[in-house]
């Protein structure tokens, strides 16, 4: 008899937060279910991974912590974090992992992972693939400025290791045409896709979501200067802001309703970075509060955004210095677990989509999440936007 062939081993690699990475989690999970493949995702440790992702059994998550060094001083900080990144990478990569047949590394970020997973595969023999979601130099070039020497070196660094990658993938028809005709890169176009357990939300997931989350949830018809727009309307013990448990003396049972004056939700998640500009949303959700508070014709407005990132601190303080009565903002981190993401989504009335890409290249995978949940999505307008929607599949969005 035979020997039994070894499994493949895929190494999915990600220099950064693996738990917020959904679409390399995907890939993990896609390759998962190949035959006689086991998967390696490697990335910084962080948010929880999606449920699919840790219930494979032939998965193998390897996180470790992520350099964090002055951002004040980037020119003597950012060498030194490439220096001790190019570490860590190296012995994962090289010394902990055993044999690898196929390295798939997303881009951004450029440097050192496009480099040590080039190396990585020449010394273990692997193929070497690219997932393009953007260009690093791009986003290098947004903190630092295009004319900086770090952006001519990173953008030759993504362009050499592009050429010698042995597959590319990318996001978008109109960043696949740009490789080709830039980089002379061939790459095929791999839209994301909603997954499957991201559908429009049960009247009793919502019940459940958010009872458990009521003290993190602000009351919306409350306004934080202790005055009421309307008469107070105590919470019922057996209510949330979106639903209300109602008796039905005739069957004997528990019914779950919509309330009838719950409020309108709108939700956006954020990476709080230099590509989405939440002041225009701050700034329209003024107006949107002086158009409704007098007129009870309007529901009150609780606005969730999800996310963490660089910008967030800021953000919160300008929150706080809002002085809004019938509009209510409420900022998730840490207390979402990502099961209960898209069930949150999937409550949503509205979903907001602020990114505009330092290419304009890419796509934000969270508005197919919307899309998914069957949630329409206004999102500001930019080159590719035109490649999420599509007729009689996805096209309940909307730009400015």
């Amino acid at each position: 008899m035979s020997p039994a062939t070894p499994p493949r081993h895929v190494v999915v690699l990600v220099l950064g937060d693996v738990g917020r990475s959904p679409r390399m989690q995907y890939h993990a999970v896609s390759l998962s279910k190949m035959p006689n493949t086991k998967v390696t995702l490697v990335g910084y440790e962080g948010e929880r991974c999606v449920p699919q992702l840790l219930a494979q059994p032939n998965i193998h998550l390897r996180t470790f912590a992520p350099v964090k060094v002055s951002r004040s001083l980037f020119v003597l900080s950012g060498p030194l974090k490439v220096l001790i990144q190019l570490c860590q990478l190296f012995w994962i990569l090289l010394f902990t992992l055993g044999s690898i047949d196929v390295l798939m590394v997303q881009n951004p970020p450029t440097i050192p992972t496009l480099c040590v997973a080039w190396l990585t595969c020449k010394l273990k023999r692997s193929k070497f693939v690219i997932d393009w979601h953007n260009f690093g130099y791009t986003v290098l070039a947004l903190s630092i400025g295009e004319s900086h020497a770090f952006v001519k070196i990173a953008t030759t660094v993504e362009r050499v290791f592009g050429q010698l990658a042995d597959a590319n993938f990318c996001v978008t028809k109109a960043m696949q045409g740009w490789l080709q005709n830039h980089w002379r890169i061939h790459a095929t176009v791999l839209y994301d896709k909603p997954p499957e357990f991201f559908k429009p939300a049960s009247i009793a997931e919502k019940h459940e979501l958010f009872t458990r989350l009521a003290d993190q949830l602000p009351a919306p018809w409350v306004v934080p200067s202790g005055n009421t727009t309307n008469p107070p309307k105590p919470m019922d013990t057996n209510a949330t802001l979106l639903t209300t448990e109602i008796h039905s003396y005739v069957f004997n049972v528990l019914a779950v309703h919509d309330r009838l004056d719950r409020p309108a939700v709108l939700i956006s998640s954020t990476s709080w970075t230099e590509d989405e500009d939440f002041g225009l949303l701050f700034r329209a959700l003024v107006l949107l509060d002086a158009r409704i508070v007098d007129d009870p014709a309007y529901p009150d407005v609780l606005v969730v955004v999800t996310g963490k990132g660089p910008q967030k601190a800021m953000y919160l303080k300008k929150i706080q210095d809002m002085q809004l009565v019938r509009v209510h903002i409420t900022t998730i981190v840490s207390w979402l677990e990502a099961a209960d993401y898209p069930i949150m989504l999937g409550s949503a009335d509205v979903g907001i989509c602020l990114h505009t890409s330092t290419s304009g290249l890419d796509l934000p995978m969270k508005v197919l999440d919307m899309f998914g949940c069957q949630v329409p999505v206004c999102a500001v307008k930019f080159a590719c936007l035109h490649e999420l929607v599509r007729h009689n599949e996805y096209d309940s969005c909307y730009s400015f």
